[in-house]
């Protein structure tokens, strides 16, 4: 826009403007120039002409400089090819290094290989006889570091795994002192399997704190302390105490055993060296038994519950006013405080009336006494009923999860299914454990209830027909 304004005006002092202004532009370009410029010092340009010869002299400069970066490039260029000559040069002779290598290699091997031909014809026998050595070494060693017998000797296994490795790996034949050590640990432990030791070791404890004990060890078999049966852990040569131990009476048994001194004592020892106890920790308990059939199996425990506590009150009711009766038939005293003594005061208090009314009277308290005698009496009944047909339920919802799970997961793993199967039983037992002794006590309370009733019955009639034959007379 400056440019048109200028052209469009060409009078003096607009001449004047714009050569002053074109010429700072000029000299704002070259400012740059001339201090980029490294080789060159600062001149003052005082003209274009100057600018021109300026600019001419850096296309000088230039052109010297290009022409001695194409010599270096040149002799650079010159150097390479050389580099590369030598480069090919190793090249070659590693490669011809690498064939005599290759055939050394080869030359080898076929020694190597005509050397185990003849090791192996000259071994003859012994080589069969190694490898049922390697084989015994490594199922001997295999079998001490399982043995409870390493509490006392806890690294003697590592010669063998070494005597292993040995006839495994190395060509050479193993000395007759390391041969010896397969006999001599396998006679140690047959030996070690006969003997009962007391030995003090280190104990890990339920809470897990290791401490000092005295242990019995009966040969390969059971490791006790007091009356507490221990377990050997192979991986971690540790003894631990057992979270669940034996019967009360197999416990009775370790503490007299590891108690007396002298003579003989009985004692339960794990034939299977430690498998029965693993056996013993994976038992499920009654909790576990309990916890197995789930929502309905605690229902199931809770009315049994109700249904035997309901019978047990029944049962002393009824048995304490039985007494109560016998009593007051052998005594000539009425007491209210059996059913028979309310009955006779009814008959004492209404005697006066006609001998209808009087049997009426009679009645309605035989009725009133029949209440208490035959209370709960019902519900026991309904549990009786009930819990079988809960663990029924049990049975289904168990066997229906059962289908669920082999829906799933097929029948590969029979684990899987375990939960559904244990649920099904568990809930049978339970509902059968409950609908058993509900049905007896039922039975019971309801004889005896009964057997009230009727001596009520009895004497009501008979004091009825006593006012009778008074009448009459």
């Amino acid at each position: 826009m400056m440019i048109r304004f200028c052209s469009r005006r060409p009078r003096l002092p607009a001449f004047i403007f714009c050569s002053a202004l074109i010429g700072s532009l000029i000299l704002g370009l070259i400012a740059p120039v001339q201090a980029a410029s490294p080789w060159q010092p600062k001149p003052e340009i005082e003209s274009l002409d100057e600018l021109l010869d300026l600019v001419k002299e850096g296309r000088i400069e230039q052109s010297k400089e290009n022409n001695a970066r194409e010599q270096r490039f040149k002799q650079d260029q010159s150097k390479q090819q050389s580099l590369l000559d030598d480069a090919i040069k190793e090249r070659k002779k590693l490669e011809r290094r690498s064939e005599l290598l290759e055939a050394t290699y080869d030359e080898n091997k076929k020694k190597l290989d005509v050397l185990s031909l003849r090791l192996t014809d000259r071994l003859g026998s012994l080589k069969e006889l190694f490898a049922h050595l390697q084989t015994s070494t490594s199922e001997v060693s295999g079998q001490l570091q399982q043995s409870i017998t390493s509490v006392e000797f806890p690294s003697r296994f590592l010669e063998l795994e070494e005597l292993s490795d040995h006839l495994g790996s190395s060509r050479t034949l193993p000395r007759i002192n390391d041969i010896e050590q397969l006999w001599f640990q396998m006679q140690r432990e047959m030996i070690e399997s006969g003997k009962i030791k007391h030995l003090n070791l280190e104990v890990i404890t339920t809470e897990g704190q290791p401490v000092m004990a005295d242990v019995v060890r009966i040969g390969a078999f059971n490791l006790l302390s007091g009356d507490r049966y221990l377990q050997f852990i192979p991986e971690t040569g540790k003894v631990i105490d057992l979270n669940r131990q034996p019967a009360r009476y197999m416990l009775g048994y370790a503490e007299d055993f590891t108690q007396s001194t002298e003579g003989f004592n009985a004692v339960a020892i794990d034939p299977t060296r430690g498998a029965l106890l693993n056996m013993l920790l994976d038992a499920p308990d009654f909790v576990d038994r309990v916890e197995q059939g789930g929502f309905i199996g605690y229902v199931i425990l809770i009315i049994g519950a109700i249904g035997v506590i309901l019978a047990l009150e029944r049962i002393m009711f009824l048995i304490i006013t039985t007494r109560k009766v016998a009593d007051q038939m052998r005594l000539k005293e009425v007491r209210r405080d059996n059913p028979l003594g309310r009955v006779v005061l009814t008959y004492e208090q209404n005697k006066s009336l006609p001998l209808e009314s009087l049997e009426l009277k009679l009645g309605e308290a035989i009725l009133r006494e029949r209440g208490p005698l035959e209370k709960h009496l019902t519900l026991i009944k309904i549990v009786s009923v009930i819990a079988p047909l809960l663990g029924l339920l049990g049975t289904v919802t168990g066997m229906i999860n059962t289908f669920q799970t082999i829906t799933l997961f097929g029948t590969g793993d029979p684990k899987l299914m375990a939960g559904g199967i244990s649920q099904a039983l568990v809930t049978t037992v339970l509902g059968l454990s409950v609908a058993i002794p509900v049905v007896f006590f039922h039975t019971l309370a309801s004889t005896r209830s009964k057997a009230i009733i009727s001596v009520l019955e009895e004497q009501s009639t008979g004091l009825v027909a006593e006012r009778a034959e008074q009448e009459h007379t």
